[in-house]
Parts: C-alpha cells; sequence; structure tokens
C-alpha cells in the first residue's frame, strides 16, 4: 500500500466534489472541482481574487467570503459560517445547507459537510461542497405536488355533493325563467336569469378547483392548437380591452397535441386574464404558438427530450417580485386585492399542462412583464374537428326507454321529469344495485342508461359494466360531479359512453340524450 498522503492528495484532486480545508477560520487550500465549482479559469486567478500577495496556493478567504451578504435565512453570512465552524469543532462533523456565490456572481446552494481532522495543535476541518439546485427545484416542485394533492382531495370530498346542489339550482332556475317568460313576467324572469348566472359562475369555480385536481372529467383527443387558437383569437380580443395590443402568432398548421379542448381554451382564457389584470394602464399582450425541441437540459428537465407545441402568453404589465414568482402556480395565491380573484387561474394552468404530459414556466421581473410558457407533447394523430352544436329545441322529443340510476331523490326527480315531459319513458333507480334489478327484470328494450358515477352499494361504472353482459351494446350516459382521476374509472365501457358534466340544465340533459340515441 503506498504513503496514505499520496492517496488521499490522489483522491482531493481527482473527487468529483468541491473539496477545501479550513485552518481556524480560513479556507487555505481546495481541489480542481472546487476551483471549477466556483468558475474560476484556474486556481490561482481563485487565490488572487480573495488574497493576493499571498503567494501561489496559498488561500485565506473567510468562508463568507465566497458567499452572499446573507443567507436564504436572513443570517449574517460571517456570522453564521463562524458559527456552522464551531459547531463542527465541538462535534466532531456538521452537515448543512448553504449559498456560495461563483465567479461571474451567480448564487448557488450547496450541502456542506465539516469534518474535524486532528492536527494539533492547528484546527483544521475538511470540507465538501455537493450542489444541489436540481435537489432544491425537485423538493419545490414536491412541495407544489403535495400542495395541490391536499387541495385536490379538498375538492374532491365537496365536489360531488356541491355540484349536485347546483343541479337543483341551476335546473329550477332554468324552468322557473322559462315559466315566467311564457307567463309573460319578463321583470321576474330576468331575476331567476340572475339565478342561473351566479349558479354558473359557482360551477365555473367548481370546474378550476377539479381540475387542478385531477378530479374533472376530461375527454382528451388529437386536437389543433393552430384551428382552437384561431378561433379564440376574437374572444381574447373582447376579453382583454381596447387599451391592450393583442397579437397572435401562429404558425403553418397543424400543430396536433392529445388534449380535452376545453381545457386549453381555459388554459389560454385564463393565462390572457391574468395579463389583462397585470396591466391596468394598458400595454401589449402577445399569444405564440410554435414547435419546440426539448432537451434535457431545458427548463422543466422532469419532461422528457422530444417534440412540444409551445404555448407562449407574453405581456407587457407589472411583473413579479422573486417572492410571487416562486409561489405563482400556489391554489388560492394571488397578488390581487380581496375579491378581485380565485388564486386558482395559475394553479389550474399548471395542472392542465401536467395532465396533458407537459408542464409550464413562468419568467417574470418587477416593471418588465411575465412570460408563461406551456409545453404539450406533440402527437402524429389527426386531429378531430370539432362538435357539432347541440340540436335544437325542438328536435329533444323522443319516446324511447330510458333507465336513470341517480342516488340524490331532487335531482333524480328533475331529470325524470324533464325527459317525461319530452316523451321519453323513463325508469327509475336510486343506486347502481336498483338500476342492475330493473335491467334484469324489465322485459323490454332499453334504449339508454343516465347513471351518476359515484352511488353507493354499486358504482356507476360497476353497474355498467354488469349491465353490458346482459344487455350489450346499451347507449350510456355517465352524470359525474367528480371523478378521481379526472376519467370515468372502474370499468371497461364502451367508446361510444358519453359524459355529462355536473352541474347541468334540463336543456344540456336533452340535448344530450337526443345526440346520443341518434348517433348510429
Amino acid at each position: 500500500m503506498g504513503d496514505p498522503n499520496d492517496v488521499y492528495k490522489a483522491l482531493f484532486e481527482l473527487s468529483p466534489d468541491a473539496i477545501l480545508i479550513i485552518e481556524g477560520d480560513r479556507f487555505v487550500d481546495c481541489n480542481p472541482a472546487a476551483v471549477k465549482t466556483l468558475r474560476f479559469p484556474n486556481k490561482q486567478a481563485l487565490i488572487d481574487r480573495y488574497t493576493p500577495g499571498e503567494g501561489d496556493n496559498v488561500l485565506g478567504a473567510h468562508p463568507a467570503e465566497l458567499s452572499p451578504t446573507t443567507q436564504p435565512d436572513g443570517r449574517n453570512s460571517f456570522e453564521k459560517a463562524d458559527e456552522m465552524m464551531q459547531i463542527a469543532f465541538e462535534r466532531g462533523s456538521h452537515r448543512f445547507e448553504w449559498e456560495h456565490v461563483r465567479a461571474d456572481g451567480e448564487v448557488f446552494p450547496v450541502e456542506v459537510m465539516l469534518t474535524v481532522v486532528d492536527r494539533e495543535p492547528k484546527h483544521i476541518l475538511h470540507v465538501v461542497w455537493r450542489e444541489i439546485a436540481e435537489r432544491k427545484k425537485l423538493e419545490q416542485d414536491l412541495r407544489l405536488a403535495q400542495r395541490l394533492e391536499s387541495v385536490g382531495r379538498l375538492a374532491g370530498g365537496i365536489a360531488h355533493d356541491f355540484n349536485n346542489i347546483l343541479v337543483v339550482i341551476l335546473s329550477h332556475a332554468a324552468l322557473l325563467q322559462r315559466d315566467l317568460r311564457a307567463a309573460g313576467l319578463p321583470e321576474l324572469a330576468e331575476q331567476a336569469s340572475e339565478i342561473r348566472a351566479a349558479s354558473d359562475r359557482a360551477a365555473a369555480l367548481t370546474r378550476q378547483l377539479l381540475t387542478f385536481s385531477r378530479g374533472h372529467p376530461t375527454r382528451p383527443r388529437p386536437t389543433d392548437l393552430v384551428e382552437l387558437l384561431g378561433s379564440l383569437g376574437s374572444m381574447l380580443s373582447r376579453l382583454i380591452g381596447e387599451d391592450i395590443d393583442f397579437v397572435l402568432d401562429l404558425p403553418p398548421g397543424p400543430v396536433t397535441v392529445q388534449a380535452d379542448q376545453s381545457q386549453i381554451e381555459q388554459l389560454v382564457v385564463n393565462l390572457a386574464a391574468n395579463a389583462r389584470d397585470a396591466m391596468p394602464s394598458g400595454g401589449a399582450l402577445r399569444v405564440e404558438l410554435s414547435r419546440h425541441a426539448h432537451g434535457k437540459s431545458d427548463v422543466l428537465p422532469r419532461l422528457e427530450s422530444g417534440s412540444y407545441a409551445a404555448i407562449r402568453v407574453i405581456d407587457s404589465g407589472d411583473g413579479m417580485t422573486p417572492e410571487q414568482l416562486e409561489r405563482a402556480f400556489d391554489p388560492f395565491y394571488t397578488t390581487k386585492p380581496p375579491g378581485s380573484g380565485s388564486g386558482l387561474g395559475l394553479a389550474t394552468v399548471h395542472s392542465i399542462a401536467e395532465q396533458c404530459g407537459g408542464g409550464a414556466t413562468i419568467e417574470s421581473a418587477l416593471a418588465e412583464g411575465t412570460t408563461v410558457s406551456v409545453l404539450l407533447p406533440l402527437c402524429s394523430a389527426e386531429p378531430v374537428s370539432t362538435e357539432p352544436p347541440p340540436p335544437a329545441s325542438e328536435a329533444l322529443e323522443g319516446s324511447e326507454t330510458i333507465l336513470l340510476a341517480e342516488d340524490e331523490d331532487a335531482i333524480r326527480t328533475l331529470m325524470c321529469n324533464a325527459l317525461e315531459q319530452c316523451g321519453y319513458h323513463v325508469l327509475r333507480a336510486a343506486d347502481g344495485t336498483a338500476a342492475m334489478e330493473i335491467a334484469q327484470s324489465y322485459d323490454s328494450k332499453i334504449d339508454l342508461v343516465i347513471t351518476d358515477v359515484v352511488m353507493p352499494r354499486l358504482s356507476g361504472p360497476d353497474f355498467v359494466q354488469q349491465l353490458q353482459e346482459i344487455r350489450p351494446g346499451t347507449k350510456v350516459i355517465f352524470m359525474s360531479g367528480y371523478a378521481q382521476d379526472g376519467t370515468v374509472t372502474g370499468a371497461t365501457v364502451d367508446a361510444s359512453a358519453e359524459i355529462l358534466e355536473k352541474p347541468f340544465s334540463p336543456d344540456v340533459l336533452l340535448s344530450s340524450v337526443r345526440k346520443l340515441l341518434d348517433r348510429t
């Protein structure tokens, strides 16, 4: 075995981690990895920066001299460094996180390991730095994911019941508005209209909650972003107002992604609304769409390398402070005054992007505007054209037999009344088990099943799975106010099944029924 000093020297010089030596309270030596980490061209340049005139290979810098003035906890770097070294001398070793400064001024986080080396009478510390910027970013992403998950669990717990309540309010308001207009009472009909409008706003808020909790039912399909954003252009112009210069920059199409069209519309509208609010005195807003070749070295390193669609929303507004930027995607965090925002806009954008297999980033500085970039994986499938408009009201009637499974009495009664008034024969069931018993005992054809997803005893998807064994090919509409992972789960159902998202009005119900019954 060779000289231990020679072995240590080799390890010291070849280590990929930065290693430094402290005598007393000063760095006196460092290895090449430390020089590289600090971005000096060579060791002598580092020595000349901090201890000029002391001679070659003699570094005499206090650890705080290679650090910003204060650490992230607000403490002075000199005072805290002395304390960290004192702890190491008392305990024999000490591990902690620290921020240092490179030669070009960039501040970077490291994990520091101080180890006491017995070399009497000298007080020597062996110092190892390991850069942790990527780890810190992953920790930040994990904390955000945990916050979203917590809110998602809360939203999922209340959304089903809340949406059931909204169905009753929205449906009765719609029926009341219709009857008041027919009775020649337009002023009272307008009051019923206000009830409907308030219900719609509550429903929109619930949808935002469920979007980032992944409890919102989705129908991903190949979607051409060029066509989608182009169709949104005029609406975005009206949304942001005449005092903002609006530019929509689209490439030659198509740019196709696998996504729920309504979610992408919501994403873009949220970003445009945020940009408008950041420019109260007017400004410029630019929405760009491009194809992006993403690599692991880019931002969002968790995304796989590949081809993405990049939606960038750029405004010339107030911008954000670093503290605001760090929390921008947090649910319920907002810089707007009370009553002016829910704090769900950017959280929803972040969740939609991730649900599509992509991600979102924000760049901003005070008085320099904000740029939000959303990356969505490109897909090679042919884009699906926009769905046709719903049928006119006079085409909503029918005579078919419908089996309805809904555990909420008020909703079940409302739906039965609406369907029967249009001529349908309705079989009523309070849950999936009762619906299955009806399906087994009913002698005639059942043309359509409408079932809630979440029900006691037997869920909607499980009921439909059993139903298809005895009545294969039966058409199905799932009603959902909350789906655990954003889709109807628990069974393999026919691809023709529709999802009716709660809350809905009687007209939406009848339109969905007629559309599915008429589908061949």
